[in-house]
């Protein structure tokens, strides 16, 4: 079984459905806190100074 042997080809066609239908992983909601967090921050200081 070499990389062009059917054998090889139908697997990496498994793996790439797999791999597309695994849906997209969204921004973390952690991520989403601390951005937010960042830029209140900011913007608050921005004010106050």
């Amino acid at each position: 079984m070499g990389c062009c042997g059917p054998e090889y080809r139908k697997v990496v066609e498994d793996q790439e459905k797999k791999v597309n239908q695994n849906p997209k992983e969204t921004f973390p909601i952690w991520g989403k806190i601390v951005s937010v967090a960042i830029i209140v921050s900011a913007t608050i200081a921005f004010i106050l100074l």
